[in-house]
């Protein structure tokens, strides 16, 4: 009896551990969530299968050890088992950016998929739930033409439609998807409804000669049997307009190409596309300028236009268009520019000509929303601006009117049948204040909101601490950054709207800790490299500080100062133009992409041996020295009071370059570059210091100097601490103990100070009040967002508001320094995208408190520490399939999870001074410091 209980027993173990492996853990200990492809959530119409997923867990130390993917062109066929393609068991801890090696995906068909893994423990989970995905359309692919009207100068937008038959004897219609692209803005209806109503100005902005984006619709929903009717409204968004920086900015008169396709149950198909057949008629949208603005006349709309069944005798034939075509279509996988948060009018007030002007308390980026009654024909006019004079009308000049030759201004003409309710769909706006005018009756506050405008990128980052002032400059960064995220990253909402390079990295860090901005990056990276790929011969280059210049050939992959358009400013300076290898290595770090290292490594190289080959010039002392750039751009004053040297700044973004195609080029397994590279670093390096360096004083010479230096790693080894030092005195004596520097130093002077011992200088900067401080900037100057100088004094505010944007991200820089210095957490170049994350809060003795979380493509990862009694209690968490570099004082009492910390638990990864730094497996952690020993 006792034998048999035994092997009973031993069976039940075999068995339900068998079943185990095979359906999974007991009790969901484990499970596989979030799948997404090219890290959007069952997208349509991508250009292939790059696939990640999340490990969901409540254990610590929790690691994937294989992976089993499976795909199948149905959800029940996925449910039954029958795949069109299973990966088997494949041993990788790989879970971000998995392209599966199937080759028979075809474009325009939907596709299911799962997947299960194994843990480190060699136990798998059960089968996560499908998720899908459709690829989209290649260039060969497309059947449908290029249409457009008859164009008149100055002449109205027309309407477009098609209409359609669903109804197929024996069958019922199973799906049905639109590929549309609408130059320069389109917006697509289906049925008298748009199809996606808070969707506008896309696609987003690209090099039309070369390529355009187009949009993918599942409208399965909105068909009808029986007959159906398509209809398109055109803008001239970027594409089109000629009214700012001359007739030479326009591609063409605004055009699309549209191609449907419908599938059966019987597995039949069905293509609809735009040709001839297609009807145009002139619409109610007489001009829609992407700066100057949009009239809309309601009196001209065409009651059910897009509709099945209209009378449409005197509807036009559409034409082919013949000229100014892309030569390419891509998807955009980038998330489509949309209307957001509604704001309210905060007050309003009749200014001396009789105009009525609305405040909406914040500097933003956006449309006004008008509901009104009036009159049939009462023709409202709304000018937008930042600023107000001192008689309370409207203040244009930092708009760029200068610059434009127009004033923001949308124009409505009503229909007079009741209320209406109307926003501009094919220009958007920078500012706060609205002068409305051309009403019958004195209006109310309610009639005008203002809509957010930005591309809907996802929010992944959280901040806060105890200092309202610090969340304040986290709020203004963030709300500015918004303002100039429309496809690209832009300079301003208003004068240029331009994609300058040296912006983009500027700002690339911080905006990285907030948003998911990895397909955003993807796209304006190949911005840059289409609008370099041409060679230019005898074309004008950027010498010195945006007004000195000269003239030399223009390789191919050689960057010009923007991105993408036809505004290009001449060729990159070196301090511009590094974009071209920071934007690729930000995207591997923050994102763990490797595919832009990858794409894009020959112009990366070709940049670091153009810069060196400025660097040759018989007329500097030492080689390796970059003459040439901008400089520290847009310091306090405006840029005439720079501190920093071009040829210091461009020569340690010259280092930098160096230094991530080493790294880069290791990471591709290119060996003798990497060894090239090396070599080239070590040989910058020596130049810069020698050059530079007052070894007496121990100093670059200015903030952003020795800021720079000691974020690149160019400081003379155990001098750091006495640099750093530098920046604090030079602070104190010349600047009343606060920063000046321009976008370079705004950027990395946080982390210069406290890193290094300074972290008092870096509080009294960022907390100071009064008279050259942040607080300055809305206390005195009212600012709601970031300006093109900041306005940290009375001269500074006077600077800028002589003409200067109010309304520029790139003095943004310093919010990296609040999610890396303050909450304490950032990624590690030896796990990027936050496989492995870096804890190391160096402001704990300055605050009470502080939090931030990043979601990242593993999960959400979290730093919140605060000071109680007498200990530092701080929580961390690590998604499954994470490691943490966590830094711990070596002179304090430490528990961990109510546990005396055993150093032995944590591998010991370096020391520095008095911190080491172990290794944490994934899990959430509470960790008391005390301040005793």
């Amino acid at each position: 009896m006792k034998s048999k209980s035994v092997c009973f027993l031993l069976f039940f173990i075999s068995l339900f551990g068998f079943m185990g492996c095979t359906e999974g853990y007991s009790g969901g200990k484990v499970k596989v969530v979030d799948l997404k492809c090219r890290g959007l959530v069952n997208p349509e119409g991508v250009d292939e299968a790059v696939l990640s997923w999340r490990i969901e867990s409540e254990e610590n130390n929790v690691t994937q050890s294989a992976w089993e993917i499976e795909i199948a062109s149905s959800r029940k066929d996925l449910e039954k088992g029958n795949n069109i393609w299973s990966s088997g068991k494949r041993e990788s801890e790989q879970q971000v950016n998995v392209r599966p090696d199937v080759a028979i995906l075809e474009q325009g068909s939907l596709y299911w998929w799962r997947l299960r893994i194994w843990d480190g423990k060699g136990q798998v989970t059960s089968w996560s739930e499908p998720a899908s995905f459709s690829l989209g359309l290649n260039t060969s692919d497309w059947k449908a033409k290029w249409i457009t009207s008859v164009w008149k100068q100055d002449g109205p937008m027309p309407y477009f439609r098609k209409e359609f038959n669903t109804e197929k004897t024996g069958t019922q219609l199973q799906r049905a998807v639109v590929y549309f692209c609408g130059l320069g803005c389109g917006d697509l209806y289906l049925n008298g409804r748009l199809v996606d109503k808070k969707r506008i100005l896309d696609p987003a902005q690209t090099n039309y000669e070369q390529y355009a984006l187009y949009s993918t619709f599942d409208i399965t929903s909105g068909l009808v049997k029986g007959e159906n009717c398509l209809g398109v409204m055109l803008g001239e968004g970027w594409y089109g307009q000629d009214k700012v920086w001359g007739a030479w900015a326009k591609y063409g008169d605004p055009l699309f190409r549209l191609q449907m396709e419908i599938t059966y149950e019987d597995g039949s198909k069905e293509t609809i596309v735009s040709d001839e057949s297609w009807q145009w008629i002139p619409g109610p949208v007489l001009k829609g300028n992407i700066y100057a603005g949009e009239v809309y006349d309601a009196t001209r709309e065409i009651k059910d236009w897009s509709k099945a069944g209209i009378l449409a005798d005197n509807w036009n034939e559409a034409v082919l268009a013949e000229s100014n075509i892309p030569i390419d279509l891509y998807p955009q996988l980038i998330e489509p520019i949309r209307l957001k948060n509604e704001i309210k009018a905060v007050k309003k007030w009749k200014d001396p000509s009789g105009n009525w002007v609305f405040d909406f308390g914040v500097n933003i980026a956006g449309v006004p929303q008008i509901k009104v009654k009036q009159p049939k024909g009462t023709h409202l006019k709304m000018r937008m601006g930042e600023l107000l004079r001192e008689d309370g009308s409207v203040e244009y000049n930092t708009t760029g009117v200068f610059a434009t030759g127009v004033v923001q201004t949308d124009e409505y003409i009503c229909a007079g049948n009741g209320q209406e309710v109307w926003n501009p769909r094919f220009t958007y706006h920078g500012y706060r204040y609205l002068e409305l005018s051309g009403m019958v009756t004195e209006p109310e506050l309610d009639w005008i909101k203002t809509i957010l405008v930005h591309t809907d990128v996802n929010k992944r980052g959280e901040f806060e601490c105890s200092d309202q002032q610090i969340n304040k400059l986290h709020e203004l960064a963030i709300r500015t950054m918004l303002s100039n995220t429309h496809g690209l990253p832009t300079d301003c909402p208003h004068r240029e709207r331009c994609g300058w390079l040296g912006d983009a990295h500027a700002v690339a860090p911080f905006e990285n800790y907030n948003f998911d901005l990895n397909n955003f990056w993807m796209k304006y990276m190949k911005d840059i490299s289409s609008t370099s790929s041409v060679f230019e011969k005898n074309t004008l280059h950027q010498k010195l500080f945006n007004t000195i210049f000269y003239f030399a050939d223009k390789a191919p992959g050689i960057p010009y100062m923007i991105a993408p358009g036809k505004r290009l400013c001449g060729v990159a300076s070196p301090d511009w133009g590094t974009a071209v290898v920071q934007l690729p290595w930000y995207t591997y770090l923050y994102f763990g992409n490797e595919e832009p290292l990858r794409t894009y490594y020959h112009e990366m190289k070709q940049w670091v041996e153009h810069v060196e080959h400025l660097s040759v010039n018989d007329t500097l002392p030492t080689r390796h020295i970059v003459p040439y750039g901008l400089g520290d751009w847009c310091p306090p004053e405006g840029n005439n009071t720079i501190d920093c040297p071009v040829p210091l700044s461009s020569t340690a973004f010259h280092y930098l370059d160096a230094s991530i195609m080493a790294k880069t080029a290791a990471i591709l397994g290119n060996d003798d570059d990497a060894e090239y590279f090396n070599n080239l670093k070590n040989k910058i390096a020596a130049a810069f210091v020698s050059e530079f360096y007052d070894k007496e004083n121990k100093t670059f010479g200015s903030q952003t100097a020795d800021a720079m230096a000691l974020d690149f790693g160019l400081v003379p080894a155990g001098d750091e601490r006495a640099v750093s030092d530098a920046i604090a005195r030079n602070m104190k004596e010349k600047y009343n103990n606060f920063m000046h520097t321009g976008i370079f130093g705004l950027g990395r002077i946080g982390q210069a100070l406290s890193r290094f011992g300074n972290g008092k200088a870096a509080w009294d900067m960022f907390t100071k009040t009064g008279e050259n401080s942040f607080a300055y900037m809305w206390t005195d100057a009212d600012a709601t967002s970031l300006w093109e100088v900041l306005p940290i004094n009375k001269k500074s505010k006077e600077v800028c508001l002589t003409g200067s944007s109010l309304n520029h991200p790139m003095q943004g820089g310093y919010d990296t320094w609040f999610y890396e210095d303050i909450a304490g957490i950032r990624p590690d170049i030896s796990g990027p995208g936050f496989k492995v994350i870096r804890f190391e809060p160096t402001m704990t003795s300055f605050l009470d408190w502080a939090k931030a979380s990043i979601d990242t493509s593993y999960g959400k990862t979290e730093s919140e520490w605060s000071q109680e009694n007498d200990r530092l209690i701080w929580k961390i968490t690590l998604p499954p399939n994470t490691s943490g570099i966590v830094a711990l004082p070596d002179n304090k009492k430490i528990d961990v999870n109510k546990r005396v910390f055993d150093k032995d638990d944590y591998p010991l990864i370096e020391n520095r001074g008095d911190v080491s730094f172990y290794r944490f497996p994934s899990g959430i952690y509470r960790i008391e410091i005390y301040q005793e020993k």
